[in-house]
């Protein structure tokens, strides 16, 4: 938030000398998503770039997390048990 936002927002809410100058106000304070948006929008093309690799390196992480946690919490062990019995029918052939 910049000078001018807090001396408007100090306006707004009588905490300045010019309290009697006081105008509706509608502040609108962007939440981290638009922050990012809007830092991501003014990227160059190369740091666009590495941005783009990175978000897909972060994004490779948060799925592996998440198959870990399932497979620990008992979530896969279905599909599990249904893929052998699949290979011990023969129905399956190796990668």
């Amino acid at each position: 938030m910049g000078r001018r936002d807090l001396s408007r927002l100090f306006v707004c809410l009588g905490l300045s000398d010019f309290a009697s100058q006081r105008q509706p106000c509608y502040f609108h304070f962007m939440t981290k998503l638009e922050q990012s948006e809007k830092s991501v929008a003014a990227l160059s093309s190369e740091e666009l770039k590495a941005f783009a690799k990175w978000f897909k390196a972060f994004q490779g992480d948060i799925w592996d997390a998440q198959i870990e946690a399932d497979a620990k919490a008992g979530r896969l062990d279905k599909l599990a048990e249904k893929a052998l019995v699949e290979v011990r029918a023969g129905r399956a052939r190796p990668l």
